[in-house]
């Protein structure tokens, strides 16, 4: 029987295919869409970027709106000392535009931005509230310790130096240093300033003292030996001390020169200048030195000066009441003569003496204004010289009674006075016609019946002379008795 042949075998049948080897790898990124890769993710990075700048833009805009309302409402609150209430209408008021402002954006990312923001600056803002709170109550508490302390002052001041009086001196300056220490304990003051407040507390005493004791006889020893008891000078350093003397002093002395006064003591000024320039402290200091020196140098020329215009004033002041009995007696003399009240005078001269004893009293008062050094003779010359001037033109000008002088008047007094009366209406005319003579005119024409309507200086209606009618009716009066003088 045949053989039949076999062969062997170098590889499995199933393991590998049939195939050509070339040696040759390709990369998976060397295509044109894979190398767009990097290009497209530099693209995606852009636009994530831009996109969270422009969230955080439009974040930060808002952001510095609430940010400015926050702070309106904070500064509203610097002035209240309750922490809790400054905190409680601050979100009261904050809270609602928060949410209104974040119910107008629709992108959550921004809303996120903002309530970020908004919950850090709270945290700040809540401390600048209790800040400013707690300045607020230190501000005022100081306020009320110090207008405490100003009422014990007050009282301290109107106290009698007597023994009830020094009991209760002691006890203005004990409450007062008891509001000092607790104010100290309230705000933590530390002891260096709560010393400086006492020495402040009890030197303002002392100087309430000596304001008290300046103006007694033996004033100036008093406030040396207080000074010396208290140990001012501890508070009291002697700048500061000459000072507050002069001060006391300096009032006392105005007090005491009121020019023209008959109660002012110009002696007694000048006795406390001379004290205040010899007074000395316990420790050797002069208050006549340095600046207060010259300040005492110079107050004491000014009350020189000031007592001989004093003296003036007096002296004249006494003229004035010899003159103004006098210039009373001849008004009074005066009117009598035109409405006598003994004789039942009829109303038109009570009218005109009214209006006479008014513009004689106002030409005085003009005249002692302009006038005021004229000697008492020259015054009282004055006033006769116008008691005569008046008379005489008021008779002259009434109407009632020129045709009852007709036979006193020479021609030459009609005529002058004719021309006169004609010589002003030319100048009332021209709006010349000096504010006297024209008052002098209304009140004839207010004598004789002639009366307007017419506002005074506050705008209310009064009845005043009819100046144009008056003279329409005068002026013929005059050129009638002329003729009838000149005709004899």
């Amino acid at each position: 029987m045949p053989k039949i042949p076999t062969y062997n075998t170098q590889g499995r049948i199933t393991a590998e295919g049939p195939g050509v080897k070339t040696g040759i790898q390709v990369s998976p990124r060397s295509t044109i869409a894979a190398a767009l890769v990097p290009a497209a993710n530099e693209l995606t990075n852009y636009a994530i970027k831009r996109r969270n700048t422009e969230e955080q833009l439009i974040a930060d805009k808002s952001i510095l709106e609430l940010k400015s309302e926050s702070d309106k409402i904070i500064y509203s609150q610097k002035d209240n000392i309750s922490e809790e209430d400054s905190i409680n209408n601050y979100k009261k008021k904050f809270t609602p535009l928060v949410q209104e402002k974040l119910l107008s954006i629709k992108n959550r990312r921004v809303k996120q931005l903002i309530e970020s923001e908004i919950n850090i600056d709270n945290s700040e803002n809540i401390y600048f509230l209790k800040k400013n709170s707690f300045e607020a109550l230190e501000k005022n508490s100081l306020t009320n310790v110090n207008n405490k302390i100003t009422s014990m002052l007050s009282k301290y001041s109107s106290v009698s130096d007597t023994a009830a009086g020094f009991a209760i001196k002691a006890k203005y300056r004990n409450q007062t240093e008891n509001i000092i220490k607790k104010y100290a304990t309230d705000f933590n003051l530390p002891d260096n300033v709560l010393q400086n407040h006492l020495k402040a507390a009890k030197a303002n005493f002392l100087i309430a003292d000596m304001n008290q004791l300046v103006g007694f006889i033996n004033g100036s020893e008093q406030i040396q030996k207080l000074d010396s008891s208290l140990n001012g000078n501890e508070f009291l350093n002697n700048s500061d001390f000459g000072e507050a003397i002069f001060n006391a002093y300096n009032n006392e002395i105005s007090d005491l020169t009121i020019k023209g006064d008959p109660n002012a003591d110009y002696p007694r000024a000048l006795e406390l200048i001379d004290n205040l320039k010899n007074f000395q402290r316990s420790d050797g200091y002069k208050v006549d030195t340095g600046v207060l020196s010259v300040k005492i140098n110079t107050l004491q020329e000014k009350i020189l000066v000031e007592q001989l215009q004093h003296e003036s004033l007096i002296r004249r002041g006494q003229s004035n009441k010899l003159f103004f009995d006098y210039s009373k007696d001849l008004q009074k003399a005066l009117t009598e003569s035109i409405a006598d009240p003994y004789s039942d005078p009829v109303l038109q001269d009570r009218i005109a003496a009214a209006e006479i004893e008014s513009e004689y009293n106002e030409t005085i008062k003009k005249y002692l204004s302009i006038n005021s050094d004229a000697s008492l003779e020259t015054k009282k010359e004055f006033a006769r010289s116008l008691v005569y001037s008046l008379k005489n033109i008021y008779e002259d000008r009434n109407i009632a009674t020129l045709e009852s002088n007709i036979l006193n008047k020479s021609s030459f007094d009609i005529e002058s006075e004719y021309q006169r009366v004609v010589n002003d209406m030319l100048l009332l005319s021209e709006d010349k016609l000096d504010e006297t003579t024209l008052e002098q005119y209304e009140r004839l024409a207010k004598i004789n019946g002639y009366t307007i309507k017419g506002k005074d200086e506050d705008g209310n209606t009064v009845s005043k002379g009819d100046v144009k009618s008056f003279i329409n009716e005068y002026l013929p009066v005059l050129q009638n008795q002329f003729t009838i003088i000149t005709q004899g």
